[in-house]
C-alpha cells in the first residue's frame, strides 16, 4: 500500500493527451476520495462529465481497482465514447454487443490494458447482452445521461439495480426534473439509505406534491446530504469562460385558417377532459402537445381519437406559420456561412421542416431516433463538414458535441425544461468559440404560450435543490 500513492497523486496524468481543467480534476479527486468511487456527476450541459468520468477511470486502473469496467450510453453516444476514451485517455474500448465482447471474464495478464465495454442502453436492457452483463461483478460502472435509469419501475431501471459493482458513476445534468423523488432515486442508487427511505424523505422534505409551484422543505439540510455523493459545477463557477448565451422567443402569428383549427381544436379538448377517462385525457393530452408543435404533427392522432374533420384539416394545413419564419431565419444564418441546428420533438414535424428546406434549395441534415447508428454518425458528419442545416428530434438532445456550430432554432418547446438545457447543450459547451445563439418559436394563441409559464416553475424546483442554471 505504501508503494501506491493516494488520490492527492494523479498516476495517469502525465499520459492523459490532453489537458483537462482544474475543476475537472478536483471533481475526480472528490469522487474517488471523499466519495470513494460512487458518485453523481451533475455538471451543467457542456461542461465536461464524460472527462471527468475518464479520470476516475485512468485513476482507478492502473491501481487494478478498475479491471472490469462497463459504460452504459444511449445508443447514438456509444461511438462517441469510444472516441473519447481512445483518443483522450488511450483507454482501449470494445463495443458490448454480444457476450464474447465483454471482456474481463477471465483473469489476464497485464489487465491494466483490457478494454472498457461500452454498451448502449437499449441493449444492455435486452437478453442476452443483459444476463451477460448482471451475470458477474463489474469494477466501475458509468451511466451516461443516467436521468434515463432512475425510475426503478422502467426496464432500464431494473438493469441499473441488477448490475453489482464496487463503484459507480451516474452521469446527468439533470438530476431533478418535474419531481423531487427523481433526486432521491438518484441518490439511492449510489448511496442506498443516505436519504432514508422513500416515506422518510417525503415526511422531511414534502416530496409528495407533484404541483409546479410546490417547493420542498428543509431544502439548506438536503443540499448538505446530497452533496455527500453529488459534483456540480456551474458556468457561473468555474473558471471556464465560455461564450454567452443570446435567447431570444418569438411569438408566430398563426394564419386564419391555422388559428381557425387552432381554436376549434382547444375547444373540444376542454369540452371534453372534464369528463373524460383517464386514458381519455391521455390522448387529449397527447393531441395538444403535438399541435403545439405542428399541424402535421397532430393530425394522426386526431384520426385516432375520432376527429377526422380536425386531422383532415391539419392535413390540408401544408405550410403553417412557423416553417415559414424557420426559413427566413435558416436563409439569415447560412447566407453568412453560419450552421443552424433545428430541434422538434415529433417526427412529422421534423418531415415536413425538411420538405420546406429541400423545395427552398436549402440543403440538411436529417438526425432521428429511428436512423441506425451508422446513419446518425454519418448525419453529424454531413452536417460537420458538407450540410448547413441539422434537422433533428430530441435523439441528438443529448450528448453530443456539436460546438462547431453555434445557432440552434427551437421549432416547438419540450415540456420538460431540462430537455431544453439539454439541447442548447450541444452547442454551448467548452470548446465552443462563439456566442450561442438561440430561438425559440411559440405559435401565438396556442398552449406553448402556457407552457412557457409552466416551465418557468418548474426550472424553480430545480434551481432551489441543485442551483442555478446560470
Amino acid at each position: 500500500m505504501w508503494n501506491r500513492p493516494g488520490f492527492d497523486t494523479f498516476l495517469s496524468e502525465a499520459s492523459l493527451r490532453f489537458s483537462p481543467f482544474d475543476y475537472q480534476l478536483q471533481a475526480a479527486r472528490s469522487a474517488l476520495r471523499r466519495m470513494r468511487g460512487r458518485a453523481i456527476l451533475a455538471d451543467e450541459v457542456g461542461l465536461g462529465k464524460t472527462i471527468e468520468a475518464g479520470l476516475i477511470l485512468a485513476e482507478l486502473r492502473p491501481r487494478g481497482l478498475a479491471d472490469r469496467a462497463l459504460v452504459i450510453t444511449p445508443a447514438g453516444l456509444v461511438t462517441q465514447w469510444q472516441e473519447e476514451l481512445e483518443r483522450k485517455f488511450g483507454v482501449p474500448t470494445v463495443r458490448a454487443g454480444r457476450d464474447r465482447d465483454i471482456p474481463g471474464r477471465e483473469p489476464v495478464a497485464g489487465s491494466a490494458d483490457r478494454p472498457v465495454a461500452v454498451a448502449s442502453l437499449a441493449a444492455a436492457r435486452r437478453d442476452p447482452l443483459k444476463s451477460a452483463l448482471t451475470r458477474d461483478q463489474w469494477d466501475l460502472i458509468i451511466v451516461d445521461e443516467a436521468h434515463r435509469v432512475r425510475a426503478p419501475r422502467s426496464s432500464s431501471g431494473k438493469l441499473i439495480r441488477e448490475l453489482r459493482s464496487r463503484h459507480l458513476l451516474l452521469l446527468t445534468a439533470t438530476p431533478v426534473e418535474n419531481r423531487l423523488q427523481d433526486l432521491y432515486e438518484m441518490v439511492s442508487l449510489v448511496a442506498p439509505g443516505l436519504l432514508g427511505t422513500a416515506a422518510q424523505f417525503r415526511a422531511a422534505h414534502g416530496a409528495g406534491s407533484a404541483a409546479p409551484d410546490h417547493e420542498p422543505r428543509n431544502v439548506a439540510a438536503l443540499r448538505k446530504r446530497t452533496a455527500e455523493v453529488m459534483i456540480r459545477h456551474r458556468r457561473s463557477e468555474v473558471s471556464v469562460l465560455l461564450p454567452q448565451r443570446l435567447a431570444e422567443t418569438l411569438r408566430v402569428e398563426p394564419s386564419g385558417p391555422e388559428r381557425d383549427w387552432y381554436a376549434d381544436l382547444t375547444a373540444r379538448v376542454r369540452a371534453e377532459a372534464g369528463t373524460a377517462t383517464p386514458s381519455r385525457r391521455l390522448a387529449l393530452r397527447s393531441v395538444a402537445k403535438l399541435a403545439g408543435s405542428s399541424p402535421a404533427a397532430a393530425a394522426p392522432t386526431l384520426a385516432k381519437v375520432g376527429w377526422d374533420d380536425l386531422a383532415a384539416r391539419a392535413g390540408a394545413l401544408a405550410a403553417p406559420a412557423k416553417v415559414a419564419v424557420l426559413l427566413d431565419q435558416v436563409r439569415r444564418y447560412t447566407r453568412n456561412g453560419e450552421k443552424v441546428l433545428v430541434f422538434t420533438a415529433f417526427r412529422r414535424t421534423l418531415d415536413q421542416m425538411a420538405a420546406h428546406l429541400a423545395a427552398a434549395g436549402i440543403p440538411a441534415a436529417i438526425y432521428h431516433g429511428s436512423l441506425p447508428r451508422a446513419e446518425k454518425e454519418r448525419a453529424i458528419a454531413t452536417f460537420r463538414d458538407d450540410a448547413p442545416v441539422l434537422l433533428s428530434t430530441e435523439s441528438a438532445g443529448e450528448g453530443r458535441n456539436l460546438q462547431f456550430c453555434h445557432v440552434m432554432v427551437n421549432m416547438d418547446l419540450p415540456w420538460n425544461p431540462m430537455q431544453i438545457e439539454q439541447r442548447l447543450g450541444r452547442l454551448h459547451r467548452v470548446g465552443q468559440d462563439h456566442d450561442v445563439l438561440l430561438t425559440n418559436l411559440v405559435a401565438s394563441g396556442t398552449i406553448e404560450e402556457q407552457v412557457l409559464r409552466v416551465l418557468e416553475a418548474k426550472i424553480n424546483l430545480f434551481e432551489l435543490v441543485v442551483g442555478n442554471l446560470t
